[in-house]
């Protein structure tokens, strides 16, 4: 779905294929469940078997990634069904009117009076679309490390552990703790002189949009300070006012 303004607006996002509606959480909805735990959920469901090796790929080539992300939440082991727990509290918090049930072949959303809505092989990329752009998903930060058991989960979490040096860097080193959102909330804060309270009711998508824009701004003015200070041989900097989300 492209439209900026749908996602910075904060409004709800339809789901067409679904016949339901997605709802944007505020950071404050996602303290409830954490960030390890909300970035261990988006990292299972942004899964894409394109990060595999062509020989992983190959021997995988009849299963779509939603056939594989049920196969790796249908393992029976302690490890995986915290990962499924996690993936059942990220799909909480953007269906908070909906009971959530993972199958063999779909996941289940059912409300009290209503038929049941679906997201299987058929609207599950459409729905990772919707849910990636939300989320902000396509930068490497938003990636929290797992790491389930049993063959296809190992090899798959191998792959997955390797994109995650960007994360580390944001970690305590002594706490080894995701602490993501919370760390922007507090630098837009104190950067910008705004009350926490009123940043925590933003969503992932309008954090990351005035993160990203107050990044540019502080380089941009650092830039110019610089060159009134008779600074030399600067190396140009990026428009601040810039489109962000292309």
């Amino acid at each position: 779905m492209n439209n900026d303004l749908l996602f910075l607006s904060k409004n709800d996002i339809p789901f067409l294929e679904a016949q339901v509606i997605i709802h944007q959480p505020t950071i404050k909805e996602i303290a409830y469940i954490g960030e390890e735990i909300f970035f261990t959920g988006c990292e299972l469901i942004n899964f894409s078997k394109n990060i595999l090796s062509e020989q992983d790929k190959l021997n995988l080539e009849n299963k779509t990634n939603f056939d594989i992300l049920i196969a790796i939440l249908n393992e029976h082991n302690a490890v995986m069904q915290r990962n499924k727990n996690c993936i059942e509290m990220v799909l909480s918090l953007i269906f908070p009117l909906y009971s959530i049930k993972i199958k063999s072949n779909a996941i289940v959303l059912k409300k009290e009076g209503e038929e049941e809505h679906i997201i299987n092989n058929k609207n599950f990329e459409s729905f990772k679309s919707i849910f990636n752009t939300m989320f902000v998903f396509k930068k490497d930060e938003n990636k929290a490390a797992y790491n389930p058991k049993g063959e296809l989960a190992k090899k798959i979490a191998e792959k997955l552990n390797k994109r995650h040096q960007k994360l580390s860097e944001l970690k305590d080193e002594k706490e080894k703790k995701i602490d993501i959102l919370s760390r922007y909330i507090s630098i837009l804060a104190v950067g910008e002189n705004k009350d926490i309270n009123s940043l925590l009711q933003y969503s992932v998508y309008q954090l990351f949009d005035e993160f990203e824009r107050y990044r540019l701004k502080s380089e941009y003015d650092m830039y110019i300070n610089a060159k009134m200070a008779g600074a030399k041989d600067l190396k140009e900097i990026e428009n601040w006012m810039k489109d962000i989300h292309e």
